[in-house]
Protein backbone atom coordinates (compact mmCIF):
# COMPACT_ATOMS: atom_id res chain seq x y z
CA UNK A 1 0.00 0.00 0.00
CA UNK A 2 3.13 2.07 1.02
CA UNK A 3 4.64 1.47 -2.44
CA UNK A 4 1.76 2.09 -4.54
CA UNK A 5 1.19 5.48 -2.52
CA UNK A 6 5.14 6.39 -2.77
CA UNK A 7 5.22 5.45 -6.56
CA UNK A 8 1.50 7.00 -7.60
CA UNK A 9 2.93 10.45 -5.93
CA UNK A 10 6.15 10.52 -7.42
CA UNK A 11 4.76 9.72 -10.57
CA UNK A 12 2.07 12.42 -10.83
CA UNK A 13 4.31 14.94 -9.36
CA UNK A 14 7.11 14.33 -11.32
CA UNK A 15 4.54 14.53 -14.54
CA UNK A 16 3.58 18.13 -13.03
CA UNK A 17 6.94 18.85 -12.39
CA UNK A 18 7.12 18.50 -16.46
CA UNK A 19 4.33 20.24 -17.31
CA UNK A 20 5.01 23.23 -14.65
CA UNK A 21 8.43 23.34 -16.53
CA UNK A 22 7.38 23.38 -20.05
CA UNK A 23 4.85 26.04 -19.87
CA UNK A 24 6.15 28.30 -17.18
CA UNK A 25 9.67 27.46 -16.63
CA UNK A 26 11.88 25.89 -19.33
CA UNK A 27 14.99 26.41 -18.00
CA UNK A 28 14.38 24.28 -15.17
CA UNK A 29 14.75 21.40 -17.01
CA UNK A 30 18.18 19.68 -17.46
CA UNK A 31 19.54 19.95 -21.42
CA UNK A 32 16.61 21.83 -22.53
CA UNK A 33 16.63 25.23 -23.85
CA UNK A 34 14.21 27.54 -25.24
CA UNK A 35 15.00 29.11 -28.40
CA UNK A 36 12.37 30.93 -29.92
CA UNK A 37 9.41 28.67 -28.30
CA UNK A 38 10.93 25.16 -29.56
CA UNK A 39 12.97 23.11 -27.47
CA UNK A 40 15.94 21.74 -28.41
CA UNK A 41 19.13 19.94 -26.42
CA UNK A 42 22.48 22.14 -26.14
CA UNK A 43 25.80 20.80 -27.12
CA UNK A 44 28.55 20.13 -25.06
CA UNK A 45 32.31 19.81 -25.74
CA UNK A 46 35.07 18.72 -23.26
CA UNK A 47 38.26 21.38 -23.61
CA UNK A 48 41.30 20.10 -24.42
CA UNK A 49 42.91 22.13 -21.92
CA UNK A 50 40.94 21.09 -18.91
CA UNK A 51 38.17 18.68 -17.46
CA UNK A 52 35.60 21.26 -17.60
CA UNK A 53 32.37 21.03 -19.86
CA UNK A 54 31.47 24.11 -21.89
CA UNK A 55 28.67 24.48 -23.65
CA UNK A 56 29.59 25.59 -27.39
CA UNK A 57 27.94 29.14 -27.68
CA UNK A 58 29.65 30.45 -31.71
CA UNK A 59 29.06 26.63 -32.74
CA UNK A 60 26.43 25.73 -35.20
CA UNK A 61 24.77 22.25 -33.10
CA UNK A 62 23.98 19.04 -35.03
CA UNK A 63 20.62 19.47 -36.45
CA UNK A 64 17.71 18.66 -34.18
CA UNK A 65 14.23 17.79 -34.72
CA UNK A 66 12.16 20.79 -32.95
CA UNK A 67 9.18 19.74 -30.43
CA UNK A 68 6.52 21.36 -29.33
CA UNK A 69 5.35 21.51 -25.68
CA UNK A 70 2.33 19.41 -26.61
CA UNK A 71 4.16 16.92 -27.74
CA UNK A 72 6.47 16.35 -25.11
CA UNK A 73 3.46 16.02 -22.53
CA UNK A 74 1.29 13.70 -24.94
CA UNK A 75 4.70 11.62 -25.36
CA UNK A 76 4.41 7.76 -24.72
CA UNK A 77 6.55 8.28 -22.22
CA UNK A 78 5.09 11.59 -20.45
CA UNK A 79 1.57 9.43 -20.70
CA UNK A 80 2.81 6.21 -19.01
CA UNK A 81 4.00 7.87 -15.99
CA UNK A 82 1.05 9.51 -15.63
CA UNK A 83 -0.97 7.19 -16.06
CA UNK A 84 1.11 4.46 -14.03
CA UNK A 85 0.94 7.10 -11.00
CA UNK A 86 -3.03 7.10 -11.56
CA UNK A 87 -3.15 3.78 -11.58
CA UNK A 88 -0.51 3.28 -8.25
CA UNK A 89 -2.70 5.85 -6.51
CA UNK A 90 -5.87 4.19 -6.86
CA UNK A 91 -4.39 0.60 -6.11
CA UNK A 92 -3.51 2.36 -3.09
CA UNK A 93 -6.76 3.26 -2.14
CA UNK A 94 -8.23 -0.15 -2.96
CA UNK A 95 -5.67 -1.64 -0.80
CA UNK A 96 -6.67 0.94 2.23
CA UNK A 97 -10.19 0.31 2.27
CA UNK A 98 -9.44 -3.09 1.81
CA UNK A 99 -7.60 -3.12 4.90
CA UNK A 100 -9.62 -0.87 6.90
CA UNK A 101 -12.44 -3.18 6.10
CA UNK A 102 -10.96 -5.58 7.94
CA UNK A 103 -10.03 -3.81 10.65
CA UNK A 104 -13.26 -2.62 11.59
CA UNK A 105 -14.72 -6.44 11.07
CA UNK A 106 -12.71 -7.35 13.74
CA UNK A 107 -13.15 -4.45 15.74
CA UNK A 108 -16.74 -5.01 15.43
CA UNK A 109 -16.43 -8.49 16.14
CA UNK A 110 -14.30 -7.71 19.84
CA UNK A 111 -16.86 -5.24 20.64
CA UNK A 112 -19.40 -7.63 20.14
CA UNK A 113 -17.74 -10.25 22.31
CA UNK A 114 -17.29 -8.35 25.42
CA UNK A 115 -20.92 -6.79 25.56
CA UNK A 116 -22.93 -9.85 24.21
CA UNK A 117 -24.22 -12.64 26.59
CA UNK A 118 -22.88 -15.76 25.47
CA UNK A 119 -26.48 -16.99 25.40
CA UNK A 120 -26.48 -14.16 22.47
CA UNK A 121 -23.02 -14.30 21.30
CA UNK A 122 -24.38 -18.24 20.42
CA UNK A 123 -27.11 -17.17 18.55
CA UNK A 124 -25.07 -14.89 16.64
CA UNK A 125 -22.65 -17.48 15.76
CA UNK A 126 -25.27 -19.66 14.59
CA UNK A 127 -26.58 -17.00 12.37
CA UNK A 128 -23.22 -16.42 11.07
CA UNK A 129 -22.25 -20.17 10.34
CA UNK A 130 -25.58 -20.30 8.63
CA UNK A 131 -24.78 -18.06 5.52
CA UNK A 132 -26.09 -14.72 7.46
CA UNK A 133 -29.57 -15.74 7.27
CA UNK A 134 -31.28 -18.95 9.36
CA UNK A 135 -34.73 -19.32 10.28
CA UNK A 136 -35.87 -18.87 14.61
CA UNK A 137 -36.85 -22.59 14.49
CA UNK A 138 -33.48 -23.98 13.09
CA UNK A 139 -31.74 -21.75 15.79
CA UNK A 140 -33.95 -23.16 18.34
CA UNK A 141 -32.79 -27.16 17.24
CA UNK A 142 -29.31 -26.12 16.71
CA UNK A 143 -29.09 -24.65 20.13
CA UNK A 144 -31.02 -26.50 21.96
CA UNK A 145 -32.41 -23.21 23.64
CA UNK A 146 -35.96 -23.10 24.43
CA UNK A 147 -38.29 -21.01 22.09
CA UNK A 148 -39.46 -18.74 24.78
CA UNK A 149 -35.54 -17.88 25.41
CA UNK A 150 -34.67 -17.58 21.60
CA UNK A 151 -37.53 -15.43 21.52
CA UNK A 152 -35.89 -13.23 23.95
CA UNK A 153 -32.75 -13.23 22.48
CA UNK A 154 -33.53 -12.48 19.09
CA UNK A 155 -35.63 -9.44 20.36
CA UNK A 156 -32.40 -8.27 22.43
CA UNK A 157 -30.43 -8.63 19.47
CA UNK A 158 -32.84 -6.98 17.33
CA UNK A 159 -33.38 -4.05 19.99
CA UNK A 160 -29.36 -3.93 19.47
CA UNK A 161 -29.81 -3.40 15.63
CA UNK A 162 -27.40 -6.50 15.67
CA UNK A 163 -30.39 -8.49 12.82
CA UNK A 164 -33.42 -8.20 11.02
CA UNK A 165 -36.36 -10.08 11.78
CA UNK A 166 -39.09 -10.79 9.21
CA UNK A 167 -41.61 -12.98 9.06
CA UNK A 168 -41.21 -16.29 7.46
CA UNK A 169 -44.32 -18.35 7.47
CA UNK A 170 -45.07 -19.32 10.68
CA UNK A 171 -41.52 -18.60 12.29
CA UNK A 172 -38.94 -15.41 11.66
CA UNK A 173 -35.76 -15.60 9.15
CA UNK A 174 -33.49 -14.20 11.19
CA UNK A 175 -30.94 -12.24 9.49
CA UNK A 176 -27.30 -10.65 10.61
CA UNK A 177 -27.54 -6.59 9.73
CA UNK A 178 -24.63 -5.36 7.31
Amino acid sequence: MILCFLLGGFSIVSYLLQVYSIFWHAEIVSAVRVESGNFSVPTFVHEANGNNLSMLENRTPPRMERMEPETLLLSPFSLLQLFTGIASLIAGISIWNLIREREIKSAKKMILDVFLLPEEKEVMNRIEKGGGSLTQNEIVRSTGLSRVKVHRIVKKLEQKKLIIKQQYGMTNKLALKK
